[in-house]
Order: structure tokens, then C-alpha cells, then sequence
């Protein structure tokens, strides 16, 4: 029990000293610019919704059922998950309990503890907003990934680093510690794939069952490819040009 406490106490002091670093240590002119434009920013919805419109013009099947899946699974990861263990952890953010945490693009206000008045009956300083554990930015990023990989293999080019640079502008910017954002990225991750493995599983038993005219085009969420509707002349030229590589 010990050693178990022990383990605990130098995990936690660990990631302390590692969100110090970042926080004070990194700190210069530049990441106080780039960090929070990179953990929120006017561009981000317009930015969203453009590539959405992009996927579905181009992608066209594919892309249609990229954004679904992502329009579905992050708001009930962020609503239900995410939410719900923020207010079960109950950890307050770095800049409540420590002293001289730096808050780039946000009120410099944390280097001092809260006064008393505020305080909770525990002595511990209330949480802000929805808590520390996990990061909701990066939960939701790296959510965002695992759907956009499961579609598009070549997105973990831009996707990944981008998850990453909003996931360490959470440290940055003085809101969570780092456990905090790995907790978050490998919540959303897993719970991102696992949710596509869910609708994919519920499609290909209940889809063939419910709706077996559009199940036939589309059997596969997880390789939606559009297949020719039975009896079309998509399925006679298909059939024709077959006969044609035969001969």
C-alpha cells in the first residue's frame, strides 16, 4: 500500500514539474501568440463546416459518411463522456492550485490562490467551468483523428500534428496538466474508434433488416463504397464490360 501510494504521489509531482516546464520554462513572445490561436479561435467553426462541405463535395460516399460519423460520435463523446468524468474527477485546473501559472491569451490572474471566500468546504479551490480531467480539446481532437484515419489513411499527416499542437496549447496556456491531456487523447481516440466499430456492427445487422434498399448500395460504414442498385443499367454496363476483360 505503500509503495502504491508512494508510485502515486511521484506521478503526480511528475506531472507537475512537467507542466512547469511548459508553462515556464518554454515560454517565449511566440507561443503566447500561437497557443491560444491554436486552442480557440474565430476561424475554427467557418474552418469546420468549409471542410465538411469539401469532404461531402469531394469525397462524395465516403466523405458523406466521414462527417456523420464525426457530426455523431464527438458531441455525444464531449456530452456524455467526457463531461461526465470531468465532474466525477472533480480536479481543479493547474492555475487554481498553483501559484504563478502563466495564462497566455487569458487572464493572468493565477499567481496567487484563490482567497478563502471562494474556497470549497475542503479547503480545495473551486473547479473552473468543467474541470481539469480530461482535456476536452484534446479528447475531441484526437477523437477527430481516429475518424478522419479510419476514412482518409493520408489525414494522420495533418491531423496528428494538429491534435498535438492543440493538445500541448492546453498545457501551455496554463489549463491542464499533462495527464490530463493524455487521458484525454487516448478517451477520445478509443472511444472514437470503438463508436465507429458500434454504428458499422449496428448498420451491417440492422441496416440489411430496416432498410434493405439502401443496405444494398451500402453495406459497409466502415468501406462505404456506393454499389450499383439491383436491375440498374449501372449493373448491365458493369456486367458488359466484364464480359468484355473475359474475352
Amino acid at each position: 500500500m505503500g509503495v502504491k501510494l508512494q508510485a502515486v504521489q511521484w506521478l503526480q509531482v511528475l506531472d507537475v514539474e512537467l507542466f512547469r516546464f511548459v508553462n515556464e520554462r518554454l515560454a517565449n513572445p511566440f507561443f503566447d501568440v500561437v497557443m491560444p490561436f491554436a486552442s480557440g479561435n474565430v476561424f475554427f467553426v467557418p474552418l469546420v463546416l468549409a471542410t465538411g462541405i469539401l469532404l461531402v463535395w469531394k469525397g462524395r460516399v465516403r466523405g458523406l459518411v466521414c462527417v456523420l460519423m464525426l457530426a455523431l460520435v464527438l458531441p455525444l463523446g464531449d456530452g456524455l463522456i467526457y463531461r461526465t468524468i470531468k465532474h466525477a474527477v472533480g480536479r481543479p485546473r493547474p492555475f487554481l492550485t498553483l501559484t504563478e501559472v502563466r495564462r497566455p491569451g487569458g487572464k493572468n490572474d493565477a499567481k496567487a490562490r484563490p482567497p478563502p471566500s471562494t474556497a470549497q468546504p475542503n479547503g480545495r479551490p473551486p473547479a473552473s467551468g468543467s474541470g481539469s480531467m480530461p482535456s476536452a480539446h484534446a479528447a475531441n481532437w484526437f477523437a477527430a483523428t481516429m475518424i478522419a484515419f479510419i476514412y482518409y489513411r493520408r489525414s494522420i499527416r495533418f491531423m496528428l500534428p494538429l491534435a498535438l499542437l492543440v493538445s500541448f496549447s492546453r498545457i501551455y496556456n496554463g489549463v491542464h496538466y499533462p495527464s490530463d491531456v493524455v487521458a484525454g487523447a487516448a478517451l477520445g481516440a478509443g472511444y472514437a474508434a470503438a463508436a465507429v466499430w458500434l454504428l458499422a456492427a449496428l448498420w451491417g445487422s440492422s441496416g440489411r433488416k430496416w432498410f434493405p434498399i439502401l443496405w444494398a448500395r451500402l453495406p459497409s460504414l466502415l468501406d462505404p463504397t456506393l454499389h450499383p442498385a439491383p436491375g440498374s443499367s449501372e449493373v448491365g454496363h458493369l456486367a458488359e464490360d466484364t464480359r468484355h476483360e473475359l474475352q
